[in-house]
């Protein structure tokens, strides 16, 4: 049995998928699929046995560290889903203006606390949550100013209402946790490994297919979820899918070191110990740990295969040398070989490509240019060495701030462009950039010296400033060149730029 951590929604679709597309069956297992009910706690429903398998949060460090034998078999999501979500008092807010404020704070928020905690938000009307509570309900009353919450459910509701909000996460300050994770107990893998793994690559079948169906994930989801309607469903798979990244790694991925920044992001909010060890904890899908009778048996076999295939091997080496260096030749040749953004030639190529969609879509999208203020001081006073590394961060700050579907890339020295696609009116580009200016003037530390940075900003929107490619280079090129005349640490849009 697999036992949900929340009630039927989208953001269990592949499993959904697994049992329906007969993935499970396929794999000789007889697949149940359990929603959490009110009083249960899903790491109980596993390591009393009462489930096989479950969907848990990153909490399950903690767990861990009470005695509970939990081990992670694969991670869904490659980027955390919690968020906090604030009512919209005026247009330039920011994560800041909490400071002092009621904040409503579920259970196994840690991200969250350690987010609050770095930007220096006062936190002393800090108020956890209560089982069953409705947190949107007491933003929507003015009972508190924040809330956390889902990407893909607390907003669709506040969406619906009309409420006005804004939408922080920690990831704009580097704080990258996994989402959900498929996980089940040591007893269950020492009993059944085998099953273990067959169930697990089922799962993650199931999940691929989801990505790759998104038009049947509807009728999937609702099989399970009849009150789940297109529209909140499609809201949901447009939030979640780009969480899962299945575009950059395969469906399940996961690393000890992203587990280990997850770690220390608990430890620094105090809810780890600090001597906390992730033994046995991440699942290890390789066969060998359990086979290693069936390795002795084949060595010899291996060593004689080794040597009739000798020649066979070498030319494959060669072949397969020559086809990476081939690879690593093209990357470089649209890529930056210091941040690894998109070069002038690929940005190019995507900006083209927004023109067309836009155009037959008649929609908006917005080009930045991005300085890097005084970064010749920069260099002078501290090292070019000390200079990539303000670069080098300046990219991950922007990479954070933005959405997947936008393209970031760096002109040469100083200079970045952002392309922002779907955008509703132009001062949706204003915010994003108000939030990128915000995440550079954290400044950088190199060498145990910080070093401070700010950014100017220029911003044309199609077709509102200029319908090509050349036009909008060169008016946001404008923008940005007037906000450096106006001191720096500045954000111009062309439109309001004196001509």
């Amino acid at each position: 049995m697999l036992q949900l951590k929340w009630s039927h929604a989208y953001q269990f679709a592949g499993y959904y998928a697994a049992k329906e597309m007969g993935y499970y069956e396929s794999a000789g297992l007889d697949v149940d699929i359990k929603p959490l009910q009110a009083g249960q706690d899903v790491v109980a429903e596993v390591i009393s046995g009462r489930a096989n398998y479950g969907t848990g949060t990153s909490g399950l460090l903690l767990a861990r560290q009470e005695g509970a034998p939990v081990v992670v078999l694969a991670t869904i999501f490659q980027h955390s889903p919690y968020v906090i979500i604030a009512k919209r008092v005026t247009d330039n807010q920011s994560i800041h203006d909490l400071s002092g404020k009621p904040i409503l704070l579920r259970r196994l928020s840690d991200e969250l606390l350690v987010y609050l905690k770095r930007e220096k938000v006062g936190l002393k009307n800090l108020i956890p949550s209560a089982p069953g509570m409705d947190t949107v309900e007491k933003l929507m009353n003015g009972s508190v100013s924040a809330i956390s919450g889902y990407i893909s459910n607390e907003p669709y509701r506040l969406s619906q209402a009309k409420f006005p909000f804004d939408v922080y996460s920690p990831r704009s300050i580097g704080i990258d946790m996994y989402g959900d994770n498929l996980f089940t107990s040591s007893k269950e893998i020492d009993k059944n490994i085998q099953q273990a793994e067959r169930f697990r690559v089922a799962s993650l079948q199931g999940w691929e297919y989801i990505i790759s169906h998104p038009e049947e994930a509807a009728a999937i989801v609702q099989k399970y979820a009849p009150e789940e309607t297109n529209k909140k469903i499609a809201f949901e798979r447009d939030k979640l899918n780009p969480l899962i990244r299945a575009d950059l790694v395969p469906v399940g991925f996961m690393t000890q070191a992203r587990w280990k920044h997850t770690v220390d992001i608990y430890i620094e909010a105090g809810s780890l110990n600090p001597n906390f060890s992730l033994e046995g904890f991440i699942y290890d899908s390789s066969p060998h740990k359990k086979l290693n009778w069936l390795y002795s048996a084949l060595t010899i076999s291996i060593i004689v295969g080794l040597c009739i295939f000798a020649a066979a091997y070498y030319v494959w080496r060669l072949n397969r040398r020559l086809a990476v260096s081939l690879t690593q030749v093209q990357h470089l040749a649209n890529h930056d070989s210091l941040t690894g953004l998109p070069n002038r030639a690929l940005f190019s190529d995507r900006l083209q490509r927004a023109i067309l969609k836009a155009r037959r879509e008649k929609t908006l999208f917005a080009l930045l240019f991005i300085d890097i203020d005084h970064f010749k001081s920069i260099n002078d006073q501290f090292g070019h060495a000390a200079g990539d590394e303000v670069l080098k961060a300046a990219c991950n700050r922007m990479m954070a701030c933005i959405r997947d579907s936008d393209s970031l890339g760096r002109l040469g020295g100083e200079e970045f462009v952002i392309l922002l696609e779907d955008l509703r009116v132009p001062e949706d580009a204003l915010e994003i950039a108000k939030k990128i200016q915000s995440a550079i003037a954290l400044g950088v530390s190199v060498g145990g010296e910080l070093i401070d940075t700010t950014i100017s900003v220029g911003i044309s929107i199609y077709p509102n400033d200029a319908d090509s490619e050349e036009g909008l280079f060169k008016r946001a090129d404008t923008a940005m060149y007037r906000s450096k005349m106006n001191g720096r640490n500045s954000i111009h849009l062309y439109a309001e730029t004196p001509q």
